[in-house]
């Protein structure tokens, strides 16, 4: 079974806010859209993901820890039972190693080979810009606000929605993008929900959740199969100095 193959629909949905309001007192269409304002606007901040995921009886973890700084230095560590992978990229120029097949720094795009099975190929990559990962947000429906927490001592609105999965794949696949063409083209059984920790003096977003449950086919027998899986990620360190730097090569 290739997990790999199952993961990617999902790692597409969640890349990865027009917010319909609930409450008399509160426009959380308001609120979310000046969120994905003062989030990507910020200088630099740092992220930490853990996601995690269950198939056919399988389960799997992966972390994540990223850092920007402006106007275009990414910095990713990406890790699982299976190794790790890291990414710089600094204007349009990228470089990853890896626990696998690359072990010493490579500048993008990168042929590797795979001792284990006799495997070639070419890694390519480009960064994603923080816009681009927020953009589900737009298409929440159904949110409902929560009682306020506090995520790292900063005190934050609190509210949860859904991904209205029809409008929001529709978007996809009318764009000129051939990843997008490959979507099931039935996503009835799809349901991805949200959490949202935005803080309420400057909007940044503290902390967004995600739980999905989403069949999908296997590519070897044409069955399909539940995948369920969650990711929480938590920002920090807005507009702090974070040093980004060309790897030694």
């Amino acid at each position: 079974m290739n997990i790999v193959k199952y993961t990617i629909i999902s790692a597409i949905v969640l890349l990865g806010a027009s917010l319909v309001g609930c409450s008399e007192r509160l426009n959380l269409r308001e609120v979310t859209t000046k969120a994905i304002s003062a989030t990507c606007e910020a200088q630099s901040y740092r992220i930490s993901e853990v996601a995690t995921y269950t198939l056919e009886g399988e389960s799997g973890v992966s972390i994540t820890e990223s850092e920007f700084t402006a106007p275009d230095r990414y910095h990713d560590i990406i890790s699982s039972a299976g190794g790790w992978g890291e990414y710089i990229f600094i204007g349009d120029r990228g470089f990853v190693r890896d626990s696998k097949d690359i072990s010493e720094w490579c500048e993008l795009p990168c042929q590797y080979d795979d001792p284990s099975s006799g495997a070639t190929g070419m890694i390519t990559a480009t960064a994603t810009p923080l816009d681009k990962k927020l953009e589900y947000l737009n298409w929440l429906v159904d949110l409902k606000k929560l009682a306020n927490e506090e995520i790292d001592g900063v005190v934050c609105l609190h509210y949860r929605g859904r991904l209205d999965v029809d409008s929001y794949v529709n978007m996809l696949r009318n764009r000129v993008v051939m990843e997008y063409e490959q979507f099931p083209s039935d996503i009835s059984t799809w349901e991805v929900n949200f959490e949202l920790w935005v803080e309420k003096d400057t909007h940044l977003i503290r902390q967004l959740k995600s739980e999905e449950h989403v069949m999908v086919d296997n590519p070897d027998t044409g069955e399909k199969n539940l995948f369920s899986g969650s990711t929480t990620k938590q920002f920090y360190d807005f507009n702090e100095p974070i040093n980004i730097e060309l790897p030694q090569m």
